[in-house]
């Protein structure tokens, strides 16, 4: 598509959906990355970049071969499922090498090509094709600009006429041969930037950093508006347009570039470091704000759930049924908002301690959480199982607190049968994870996340009694204690909530 409005709009509408494709764009190859398990980095987003300029033209540097394929393999499989033409010029490896590890590592065995994106079919039909050296950059036996150009010009005409876009990938060790001069080679891959814009065409350049000067990567990274270092997507504030490049006074302009820049970074450091302190404060303000609301609602509540009581109590002969079924809701409605504001108190009481931290003997917390719950344990039948706990730094209170939620929480949604609930844990280096396990009702794993959000109910209060603060708290506890809290669980198979916590010091 080399209509500039048309290529413009195309640009708007992102990856593909129902299988049609969409343009190729810049947006559309970060796509790749972020959806790949196999790029498990860092990407910037394009949003609030508006005044860098940008094309379809990326640089990978990396210095191993896991770390080049991490990006390659992504990028060329997304061109494949997407239905583009992809286009390697290969150079210090065999097609089979690369084919290799274009394979996805979950591929089973004796598929030789993987399942989900097929590479041999891609291969047949030429959707996919491999090029070396001497029939790309060095076609006429050196490196020569205009000539690659015209090999690349020509592969996006021909890709027009079959394929929704082009997708090119190469390795550019052979700079360092006589066959190229720098020189030549820098100001082809500068204009390559003009041959790409308005085009549905993405370039990916493979850099060894280990091979290639220092020197000559600094203008590499000058020629490419996005580059890939370090699993990190970057968009370059360094980039050199091709109208600047090795023109006269573009030593001035590269000083003035890179000084604006570092005012730049310097002016949005300082904004956010100003917009951090506000939050902080903000947040300071609001931590207050629950606490002390919640504290000061709990009085009030407790009065109208009494003289409620009272009504009741000294004047049940003088109501009627329907009086005294709106007495009844009026009671519940209240107990039921008194509850919640007791969990939220206790919710913003967490960010209101202080983090002093002491050794702690899980043990002893779990023992006494356990004879806490004994009525309901026997009342239910329920078998408790607890294997020896490693000690923790915590803060004791919080810490029975968190045992004392995931427990009733086991004995709550145990369903039908008595419940049976394990707990377990295990010192790993300087953190000790922790297990409860039951066999209850389960929950729907895409409804693992809410859980743990405060009022994040998944039964209604007629099914299930209980305020949805249980969980949160957990969360908050562990939170500020520096771990993690997640869950395992399918619907009637039971869950398991793990946790971290910091380990106790080992005694000498």
């Amino acid at each position: 598509m080399s209509n500039e409005s048309a290529s413009s709009a195309h640009r708007l509408s992102g990856v593909p959906d129902g299988g049609i494709s969409d343009a190729l764009t810049i947006e559309s190859g970060l796509e790749a990355l972020r959806s790949s398990p196999e790029f498990d980095g860092t990407i910037e987003p394009l949003e609030g970049l508006e005044t860098l300029e940008s094309c379809e033209h990326i640089a990978l540097f990396y210095r191993d071969r896991a770390e080049r394929f991490a990006t390659v393999t992504p990028f060329v499989r997304q061109g494949i499922e997407r239905g583009e033409r992809v286009m390697y010029v290969v150079d210090d490896m065999t097609d089979e090498e690369v084919l290799a590890e274009l394979r996805e590592p979950d591929d089973p065995p004796g598929d030789e090509f993987g399942t989900d994106v097929d590479l041999e079919g891609a291969l047949e039909s030429g959707q996919l094709t491999f090029h070396t050296l001497e029939e790309t950059y060095l076609r006429t036996g050196r490196f020569d600009a205009d000539d690659m150009l015209e090999v690349y010009a020509q592969a996006i005409e021909e890709a027009r006429e079959e394929y929704p876009g082009l997708r090119v990938t190469a390795n550019t060790n052979f700079v360092l041969d006589e066959e190229a001069t720098l020189e030549e080679f820098l100001a082809y891959e500068s204009r390559v930037n003009e041959l790409f814009k308005g085009e549905d065409c993405i370039a990916l350049c493979h850099y060894d950093c280990d091979r290639i000067p220092p020197e000559i990567l600094v203008d590499v990274i000058r020629t490419h508006p996005h580059l890939v270092y370090d699993d990190t997507v970057c968009h370059n504030f360094y980039y050199t347009p091709p109208e600047e490049f090795f023109e006269p006074g573009e030593s001035t302009r590269d000083v003035e570039r890179m000084l604006y820049t570092l005012v730049d970074r310097a002016q949005a450091r300082a904004e956010l470091e100003e917009t951090i302190d506000e939050l902080e404060a903000s947040n300071e303000r609001l931590r207050r704000f629950a606490y002390v609301a919640s504290h000061d609602l709990q009085e009030p509540l407790r009065m109208i759930s009494t003289y409620l009581q009272l009504l009741e109590s000294r004047h049940a002969a003088d109501l009627d049924d329907e009086a005294q079924e709106f007495v009844d809701f009026a009671v519940d409605g209240a107990e039921r908002m008194r509850a919640m504001v007791d969990g939220l108190h206790s919710y913003s009481r967490i960010d209101m301690a202080d983090d002093e931290f002491e050794a702690v003997e899980t043990d002893d917390v779990v023992t006494g959480v356990l004879n806490g719950f004994r009525d309901r344990i026997d009342g239910t039948d329920a078998a408790i199982a607890v294997e020896d706990l490693p000690a923790v730094r915590a803060n004791p209170a919080q810490l029975e607190q968190l045992f004392a939620n995931l427990v009733s929480n086991a004995l709550t949604y145990s369903g039908d049968a008595p419940p049976t609930v394990e707990i377990t844990g295990q010192r790993r280096g300087d953190r000790c994870v922790f297990a409860v396990a039951d066999d209850g009702i389960g929950i729907d794993p895409d409804h693992t996340d809410q859980i743990f959000e405060i009022f994040g109910r998944l039964h209604a209060t007629d099914e299930i009694d209980g305020t949805g603060v249980g969980l949160s708290l957990c969360r908050k506890i562990v939170t500020h204690h520096g771990g993690d809290i997640w869950v395992d669980s399918e619907p009637g198979e039971g869950s398991t909530f793990w946790f971290t916590l910091p380990a106790a010091p080992l005694e000498c």
